[in-house]
């Protein structure tokens, strides 16, 4: 069965689901209010006929049964909403299929400007890479996801994340419903960096005296409230006692203020974390990835879930402290905040310091399970071969991961050693620029340790570099020209680098903002550059001059540095027609006079001018 296959059975089978357990919620719903008013009605009656202690009984048992049919409403309201989130994914998978997404992340809050490739690779973005992994919903899950796509990892690393992703994607089941529960609250993707630092705090926050004060003065205000209440102590005495207690209270109130700040955003977000962490827990995998997360999240024999919905509790706890009805009417007699704030020192010094690595596993996970998504939904995608001899990459019929599949016209090619750069020349539109993205959009996925869109994919750990879209700048005064020599200043500073990762580099229509002759001599000079260091790279261009660096005699360098491909395109019945596909030797027909004419500029021998 194919994944689009499954994607619709499944989306059909959770829709179904969820509308009978909306039929559940709305009979339970009914049940309920009946159960009210027929307690209360008994309750009445009961009274009206001098019946106290029936009436007690039935309080009692109107209550009971009250609560019961909450619970179980509740119970049926977590099941309806995950099966509706469950179709949900199942539809945006189907989606993804087409290169539609239903989700709006784009990951345009992790783009740099001056990075390395991600601006010229659509790493990011509303038709990104980014975007057509993303199957994490934390804050944590989207930064590492972002960071993987950002930075080549180590071959070990990268062979690692391959096996974990090979292990859960055949765990569909799994993998769904981890995504699924981390629908449960919106709040879940904002950033737990303040909720760290208060864990990661190593400051007791509380006099110890306070421990026995909090149990003592509460017991005492309403031992005197029931006096007042009988009639044996006035009531100023009471409202002395609440006097007390705030002074009290007013002694941590900057502490009480201060934590509820740190955990009052992702508070509500906690629960959710609880359920994620109670997933992570039944991860299935023999993998070092996999085991890795399984131990932390069940650390010193107890589950991280359980000390995430300790932590819930507490920071809901200490945060009912901003509802002012609560604060004055219940608050300051029950001494609140010194409850809380000692339940979560005590929770601090027990768990504070593992916090960070929790949220880091987790996020882990979530990108494994993002890069395993990927794979599953593309089975004809191939798992990358990592070679550590000598730079590498050698890929057959490759195409742009961002295209539909089967849509796009795949190439191969091959390229080892240092100091090589693959010339491509052809006609306008033929398809240079998106070859070049196609393999490196395809070596920034090998790197990070997802599939490719490729029958077969080799490479080597490179410093992936691009000068693809450079673009002037009003804010700074500078000119696409000048952009774009900055840019390859930036190139030339990695290759000098000594004892680091070698860079395979892209360049699209390079110095393409000079005259023609300055453009030659200037890229004839880089490419040259470029062969003594142990970069290699693309070059696509327009000047056919370049090409002659492949053949002998061509110059102070050895032959053979310079490979010539080429796109073409033809002119049928004046209709130009194009077949991307790569071919070898430098370009020999141009279409620019003919896309002039088509517009309407007369081409002649002598002149030129417009209709």
């Amino acid at each position: 069965m194919s994944p689009e296959t499954t994607f619709q059975q499944r989306q059909q089978q959770f829709t179904q689901a969820k509308q009978a357990a909306q039929q559940r919620y709305n009979q339970l719903a009914f049940w309920r209010l009946m159960w009210f008013i027929g307690s209360v009605g008994a309750v009445w009656l009961l009274i009206r006929i001098d019946q106290q202690l029936g009436a007690v009984i039935a309080l009692l048992i109107g209550v009971a049964g009250f609560l019961f049919l909450l619970k179980k409403h509740q119970t049926v309201r977590r099941e309806r909403d995950v099966n509706h989130h469950l179709a949900f994914i199942n539809q945006d998978e189907s989606a993804r299929l087409k290169r539609q997404y239903l989700r709006s992340e784009t990951g345009e809050q992790f783009v740099n400007p001056t990075h390395y490739y991600s601006g010229d690779l659509d790493v990011f973005g509303k038709h990104s890479l980014f975007r057509l992994l993303n199957r994490a919903h934390t804050y944590e899950g989207q930064n590492q996801l972002a960071q993987w796509l950002q930075a080549p990892a180590s071959p070990e690393t990268i062979r690692s994340r391959q096996e974990a992703v090979a292990e859960l994607k055949p765990q569909l089941d799994w993998r769904q419903m981890f995504e699924a529960l981390a629908y449960a609250e919106e709040t879940i993707n904002q950033s737990p960096t303040s909720l760290i630092k208060w864990a990661s705090s190593g400051e007791k926050m509380l006099p110890r005296y306070l421990n026995v004060v909090r149990f003592v003065f509460p017991a005492i205000a309403i031992g005197l409230f029931v006096a007042w209440l009988l009639g044996y102590v006035p009531g100023l005495v009471v409202i002395i006692a609440l006097g007390i207690h705030s002074l009290i209270l007013r002694q941590v109130s900057e502490t009480s203020e201060e934590v509820s700040e740190q955990t009052f955003e992702i508070s509500a977000a906690l629960r959710a974390f609880k359920g994620l962490f109670e997933q992570a827990e039944q991860v299935k995998g023999d993998s070092r990835r996999i085991q890795g997360i399984r131990q932390i999240v069940a650390s010193d024999g107890s589950s991280v879930s359980t000390a995430i919905g300790q932590l819930a509790r507490l920071t809901e706890g200490i945060n009912y402290r901003r509802n002012p009805y609560f604060y004055f009417l219940f608050g300051i007699a029950t001494l609140w905040d010194l409850h809380y704030l000692f339940g979560l020192e005590r929770w601090r010094k027990q768990h504070g310091s593992n916090l960070v690595i929790w949220f880091d596993a987790l996020g882990e996970l979530e990108v494994i399970n993002s890069l395993a998504g990927f794979s599953y939904a593309h089975p004809a995608y191939a798992t990358p071969t990592l070679v550590e001899d000598q730079l590498t990459l050698t890929f057959s019929a490759a195409s742009h991961p961002l295209l539909v599949p089967g849509h796009g016209v795949a190439n191969s090619l091959s390229l080892v050693g240092s100091g090589q750069t693959v010339l491509i020349t052809g006609s306008n539109m033929s398809g240079k620029s998106t070859f070049l993205r196609t393999v490196g959009a395809n070596v920034v996925l090998a790197l990070a340790g997802a599939v490719v869109s490729a029958e077969a994919f080799s490479c080597s750990l490179v410093r992936v570099f691009t000068s693809m879209r450079t673009q002037d700048s009003l804010e700074e005064s500078t000119s696409s020209f000048y952009a774009e020599l900055k840019r390859l200043q930036t190139l030339i500073g990695l290759t000098k680098e000594v004892n680091a990762i070698p860079v395979l580099y892209f360049l699209d229509e390079i110095l393409k903002g000079t005259n023609s002759a300055d453009r030659h001599r200037g890229a004839e000079a880089l490419i040259r550059q470029m062969h003594r260091t142990t970069a290699s790279g693309f070059v696509s261009t327009h000047d056919l001059e370049l090409g002659q660096l492949a053949e002998p005699g061509s110059g102070q360098s050895p032959v053979g540095f310079v490979r010539n491909y080429h796109f073409q395109s033809d002119l049928k019945n004046g209709e130009l027609l194009f077949d991307y596909k790569l071919r070898n030797g430098i370009c020999e027909s141009f279409n620019a006079s003919q896309l002039m004419q088509a517009i309407g500029i007369e081409i002649s021998a002598d002149a030129v001018s417009v209709k």
